[in-house]
């Protein structure tokens, strides 16, 4: 083991099942196909366009508190003014299929149900759907993912890979160059890192990391790139008028030698097996280095 690795633990775990609202903090939860269990497996979808909707076109998707209602077997999402909207957590009468482009995948959904779309167009103020990932309909990576990772990861309604990595160090290197204090929150990672010396950005030097007792394979596969939804005031949803945390970050992040114009923060991540749990406080040892490039489209 690496001495520089000794120290690494995980110090929280997100799920964001409806893709741009909040997200739900974990203690431990299983790694599945598509990554942590229930990350953004629905999505709102504009009905008449058929793109998918994010907090970069409504912001007000921040509002948006989802909740895992194990016990009932329910996805609870609860707004400003709005009543209780609640779906299945595992739903086998599956509504009409839909196809929907999430950047360079076409990735099949299913409609949740009428009272779900009158909901989520309630909210937005415009027709709009809300989608359930067909578990029948795979979404496999292949971008950047190396050989030994086997089976091919998949995705769910995520922009691209299972899962996404950041660090205290680095989030406290970004936070002193910034006019406004930023939480992870505002980045969307699904595991984050903590070690009490790491220096800020050590993560964009894995290439494979080894978490838990049982020490099960996660492969750091590039850096994120990173889109205004940062700029999004959590508290308020609303773009910030002046443009931050972005603006900044583009005089300090724009580091990638295949995308030097892309302002990146964490970096996406694919587990090597399914099946695992993992759980806050885990260890975790770097494994592998290497460089990281975006030479191809994410």
């Amino acid at each position: 083991m690496p001495a520089e690795s000794d120290g690494w633990t995980v110090a929280g775990l997100y799920t964001y099942p409806v893709k741009s609202c909040q997200g739900v903090a974990l203690r431990s939860s299983i790694v599945t196909a598509t990554g942590l269990q229930y990350d953004r497996l629905w999505m709102l979808v504009d009905a008449r366009s058929g793109r998918f909707v994010t907090q970069r076109q409504h912001p007000r998707l921040a509002l948006i508190q989802v909740t895992i209602n194990e016990k009932r077997g329910m996805l609870e999402l609860d707004a400003p003014g709005m009543s209780t909207l609640q779906v299945a957590l595992n739903p086998t009468d599956l509504g009409a299929q839909v196809p929907v482009r999430v950047w360079y995948d076409t990735v099949m959904g299913r409609r949740c149900s009428a009272h779900a779309d009158s909901w989520v167009t309630q909210f937005t103020g415009k027709p709009t759907w809300l989608l359930y990932k067909d578990p029948h309909h795979p979404r496999h990576v292949s971008r950047y993912v190396p050989a030994k990772c086997s089976p091919v990861p998949q995705a769910g309604f995520a922009d691209v890979f299972p899962l996404h990595v950041t660090t205290d160090s680095s989030l406290s290197d970004v936070n002193l160059r910034v006019p406004h204090k930023l939480s992870h929150t505002h980045f969307r990672p699904n595991i984050v890192l903590t070690h009490p010396r790491a220096a800020p950005y050590e993560e964009e030097r894995w290439t494979r990391v080894e978490i838990g007792r049982d020490c099960w394979s996660l492969f750091i596969t590039s850096r994120t790139p990173r889109c205004s939804m940062p700029n999004v005031d959590l508290a308020v949803g609303a773009m910030r008028e002046d443009k931050e945390p972005m603006t900044s970050m583009r005089t300090f992040r724009c580091i990638d030698p295949g995308k030097p114009s892309f302002v990146c923060f964490g970096m996406q991540a694919a587990p090597q097996r399914v099946g695992h749990t993992v759980c806050v406080g885990d260890p975790v040892v770097v494994r592998e280095y290497g460089e990281h490039s975006l030479t191809e489209p994410l």
